[in-house]
């Protein structure tokens, strides 16, 4: 099943350790903070885990939302898309 990721996290550390889980499980950024890509049960599950284990007790939030192919193939993108890659500098990471 394919799954949106979205996430509001304040604590920039956390933020990138949520991401690179979240690339560690093959979903791919669309924006800042929004993932795509598809999860068997059993990575769903793992991926949860991980994500609880990430955030503890702390006043964050993860939204996971699964996406039927048709609902997916009626998406609309307004705008061009950005690239979401990383670029590294002295001490920052950024994406452009």
């Amino acid at each position: 099943m394919r799954y949106l990721v979205i996430y509001d996290i304040t604590d920039d550390n956390l933020r990138t350790l949520v991401a690179e889980t979240l690339k560690d499980y093959g979903l791919q950024r669309i924006q800042y903070s929004a993932f795509i890509g598809s999860l068997r049960r059993d990575e769903l599950n793992s991926l949860i885990v991980d994500l609880k284990n990430l955030i503890k007790d702390l006043v964050e939030n993860v939204q996971l939302y699964p996406v039927c192919d048709t609902c997916f193939k009626g998406r609309r993108e307004v705008g061009k898309p950005k690239k979401y890659e990383l670029k590294e500098g002295k001490e920052k990471i950024a994406y452009f």
